[in-house]
């Protein structure tokens, strides 16, 4: 977008705009706010059972994966 407008280098706060990481986004939270139902697995086993239980219901269903670091 900076060279769009004809700018060379980005500043502090222009970086700023196009880090993805600040402020965390709660997509479980976003997701039911829309009305769709949402779950958090923070392990392989929950979700397993979520995604299980996802299939069983009709209409659209989202899984926020955690994934731990290796």
């Amino acid at each position: 977008e900076l060279d769009r407008v004809g700018g060379n280098q980005a500043g502090p706060a222009a970086s700023a705009l196009f880090d993805l990481s600040r402020p965390d986004i709660d997509f479980t939270a976003v997701a039911t706010g829309m009305g769709v139902p949402a779950t958090r697995a923070t392990s392989t086993t929950e979700l397993a059972e979520q995604f299980t239980a996802a299939l069983a219901t009709p209409g659209p269903h989202l899984i926020e994966a955690i994934l731990q670091p290796s």
